[in-house]
């Protein structure tokens, strides 16, 4: 999963694919680490999920259009809409189950 870059907007990317993923996280957020390995190694068996990483303390301006208060967060946008937001303390394996349903239902 790839930083989003400057100048990069979520919108854009929400236009131009189907299923997008985005992590938000701190360089203080220590479980943020671990849960972006995590998401990456998913994701390398699901390319049709378009992914970006946002540091708030790079781009803080990401979060707080987007109400991201804690960390970490993951938001997912299926068909410019979002279908999956969690924040803190959440499970992955709830998402990826959560996706794998929205692809089987979008193919």
């Amino acid at each position: 999963m790839i930083d989003i870059k400057a100048g990069e907007t979520i919108q854009e990317l929400v236009c131009k694919h189907s299923i997008v993923l985005f992590q938000f996280s701190s360089k203080s957020c220590t479980p943020c680490v671990a849960i972006r390995q995590r998401i990456e190694a998913w994701l390398s068996n699901h390319e049709q999920i378009e992914a970006r990483h946002i540091s708030i303390d790079e781009q803080p301006e990401l979060a707080a259009q987007n109400d991201v208060l804690s960390f970490p967060t993951v938001v997912v946008y299926v068909e410019g809409q979002v279908a999956i937001r969690e924040s803190g303390y959440f499970s992955l394996d709830e998402i990826f189950a959560k996706l794998e349903r929205l692809i089987e239902l979008m193919s």
